[in-house]
């Protein structure tokens, strides 16, 4: 498998399973907010980590439990609220949107994020290969014959601290007066070296379409 392929899949497995911790947590806070118990509450305490002792009343008897979550804004005093699954008073958690949606925020990032690239680059990654295989394999594309150009280092994309290499050419359309660029695959070496003897390079274009195209790079050696 190419080394891209290999980098936007792992981007794609840690958004999908961020979506399915995300779903879990965004699950559980709205079943909290649709069904829980809900009683006016009082922070009694915050100990040297700013996490409060918060009080409550339920029919008429006390209750008392420490809140992992906390705040700068958190006070002695401070009136708040707490929920707790119906009748169970002894489960209860703080009620705010921190709480409640925090988690499922920096979940929801993450998993657009590396959903997200990962996703997007494996699409491209196809599109590629399609053209390659309509264009080229089965030649359907029209050959245009264009002079070697640049071999470019690619650094927008990175995988174990190394960049790939494109060939970068252009095409002067006399017909309607357009210049064309045009670059290849991804190439996990420098090519330079076996470009030295070559004058021109071939491309595949889609008669229907300009954009669609694939640069032909089947003479260079395959790095094993």
């Amino acid at each position: 498998m190419k080394p891209q392929n290999v980098l936007f899949s792992i981007f794609a497995l840690v958004g999908t399973v961020c979506f399915l911790i995300w779903f879990y947590f965004t699950y559980r806070s709205v079943q909290k907010v649709m069904r829980w118990e809900e009683a006016p509450a009082t922070i009694t305490q915050l100990n040297t980590n700013g996490y409060p002792t918060i009080s409550f009343d339920y029919n008429g008897k006390p209750h008392e439990f420490r809140e992992s979550f906390s705040s700068s804004d958190m006070f002695n005093g401070q009136a708040v609220k707490v929920h707790f699954p119906s009748g169970d008073p002894d489960k209860a958690e703080l009620k705010s949107f921190f709480s409640l949606w925090f988690v499922t925020l920096i979940l929801g990032i993450f998993w657009v994020v590396f959903g997200g690239i990962g996703v997007i680059g494996l699409m491209l990654l196809r599109r590629r290969d399609q053209l390659k295989q309509e264009l080229f394999i089965m030649g359907r594309g029209r050959k245009i014959t264009i002079p070697v150009g640049e071999v470019v280092h690619d650094y927008s994309l990175k995988v174990n601290g190394r960049s790939p290499y494109v060939i970068v050419g252009q095409w002067h359309d006399k017909t309607s007066n357009t210049l064309h660029q045009y670059k290849s695959e991804y190439i996990w070496y420098n090519p330079a070296q076996f470009l030295e003897s070559k004058k021109e390079i071939d491309v595949y274009i889609d008669p229907n379409d300009m954009k669609r195209y694939y640069l032909d790079i089947s003479f260079l050696p395959k790095k094993v």
